[in-house]
């Protein structure tokens, strides 16, 4: 394990060092940091309050792995680096300059984290990006040379950054990447149309969603999210969005993200919205999770729901993303248990409404907001097939089915 101490950046502030001892990392928010953001205030996370005393690795460590890539990713993406892979601080220190939200996590001697903007992107040509995209098993998120950057998940992913010109970049010495690219899963065929459909519907039934799109690079099908936690300007500047996930927020490992291995439960999500969201954001929470179970979306895990920072402190719920039909795969097991049914089709619209009143919702309010969801739905799903090429008939047969018993009496 080397050793080197880090500074976290947050907005243009230098607001925490992290430092290693044998147990693993350390946390210490600066003194700058504790007088113009107060104590008590979730800065980098819910579960790191600013505080002038020192968070010990039980409470960094799961967050700093949270921004890191999961699985066969993290290990090859260690393994070119020449890393071990449970090394999370040396990992950190050489992929933090571009991760998820809005931190900047590098050597604490470094230069200052330079102004953002997406002209300092490195150009690529069609061939180049192919290049790209044949290789995401060998070189995950696209990650090489001088493009060194983070997002978490297992799935295979590229991150690029999307020019002025409307041209693709690398993201390369720390520029701020734009989009997320996903190719089509091997072992799961159609799941570029599958999450396409199922995103559109979403936005169809007026919820907040990741803007998606769909392409093609050298005859490989791939699905484009627009990162909801960049604002970019007409020229090319960036505001990066601090942004955590629920794994995050709760202290929790992401290896933990399923209830079923002793990670968070809607309920304990929902006790936090409610907490320091703001407001309607525990009634969002229950439309996302009904739009889940419409699409027959059983992996809505705790890293598949987060929260945004605003600048002034606000937490609220960040647009939804990730959104797909896993029952067209045969897979009907719930991330989170829903008034502990644990199965994606067998979720009735009373048990529903069950775990809304349990948050503190009103029973009123839950059936209103199933009713106003549900009656939306059909003209959404249409919607959304007309603006999809090819949305496979397995999808469709599952959402319709879930739809119908949503609806029964």
């Amino acid at each position: 394990m080397r050793e080197r101490d880090l500074g976290v950046w947050l907005s243009g502030a230098l607001v925490a060092t992290i430092d290693q001892d044998r147990r693993g990392p350390r946390l210490t928010y600066t003194p700058e940091a504790i007088r113009l953001h107060g104590l008590g205030t979730p800065l980098l996370s819910l579960s790191l309050p600013v505080r002038a005393e020192r968070f010990t690795q039980g409470s960094v460590r799961p967050f700093l792995d949270g921004l890191l890539p999961e699985g066969e990713a993290r290990r090859i993406i260690a393994r070119d680096l020449k890393v071990d892979p449970d090394d999370t601080v040396e990992l950190i220190a050489l992929l933090g300059r571009e991760c998820a939200g809005a931190l900047i996590i590098q050597p604490l001697d470094d230069d200052r984290p330079p102004g953002m903007t997406t002209s300092t992107a490195e150009p690529l040509s069609d061939e180049e990006l192919a290049n790209l995209v044949a290789n995401l098993r060998s070189a995950p998120l696209g990650v090489g040379g001088r493009v060194r950057v983070s997002l978490a998940g297992v799935q295979e992913k590229l991150v690029l950054t999307r020019m002025v010109d409307g041209g693709w970049g690398r993201p390369v010495d720390g520029t701020p990447s734009t989009h997320i690219l996903k190719p089509e899963i091997a072992a799961y065929p159609n799941t570029v149309e599958n999450e396409a459909f199922c995103m559109r519907i979403a936005k169809h039934l007026g919820l907040e969603v990741a803007e998606v799109e769909t392409i093609e690079v050298a005859g490989r099908k791939l699905l484009v999210a627009e990162r909801f936690d960049r604002l970019v300007g007409p020229d090319g500047t960036v505001e990066r969005i601090h942004q955590e996930d629920f794994c995050q927020a709760t202290g929790m490992r992401p290896v933990d993200k399923y209830e079923e291995d002793g990670g968070p439960s809607l309920s304990r999500i929902a006790a936090i919205v409610a907490s320091v969201s703001i407001r309607g954001s525990l009634e969002r929470l229950f439309q996302s999770v009904l739009l889940n179970v419409v699409c027959g979306n059983g992996d809505a895990h705790a890293k598949n729901y987060s929260v945004l920072h605003g600048r002034a402190g606000a937490v609220r719920l960040s647009p939804l993303y990730d959104v797909m039909c896993t029952l067209a795969f045969g897979d009907d097991r719930l991330a989170m248990y829903i008034d502990d049914v644990r199965r994606t089709d067998r979720v009735t619209t009373e048990r529903l409404v069950n775990e809304g009143v349990r948050w503190g919702l009103t029973r009123r309010r839950c059936v209103e907001l199933a009713a106003t969801l549900l009656d939306g739905a059909p003209a959404a799903i249409q919607m959304a097939r007309q603006e999809t090429d090819g949305v496979p008939d397995p999808v469709l047969s599952a959402i319709e089915r879930q739809l119908a018993r949503l609806n029964a009496p």
